[in-house]
């Protein structure tokens, strides 16, 4: 499923061994879910080429599903 941002969306970057880290992305980015974690609520999102972790609840809240 692919999303078009509205609003400042944060991503979760997990680098290990090292912390994690947050990558804020600005309205107008597409980002793309894909995986669904029915259980915990996070996904795994494409953004820039690159896989982050994100919380399925806050895209539904700051980003639009893209039809097509």
């Amino acid at each position: 499923m692919t999303y078009w941002v509205r609003k400042p969306l944060q991503l979760i970057r997990e680098e290990p061994p090292g912390p994690l880290s947050f990558v804020e992305i600005a309205p107008g980015s597409i980002i793309t879910v894909k995986s669904s974690g029915v259980e915990s609520g996070r996904v795994d999102v494409l953004y820039d080429g690159q896989i982050f972790g994100a919380i399925m609840r806050d895209i539904e809240k700051r980003a639009e599903m893209m039809k097509g």
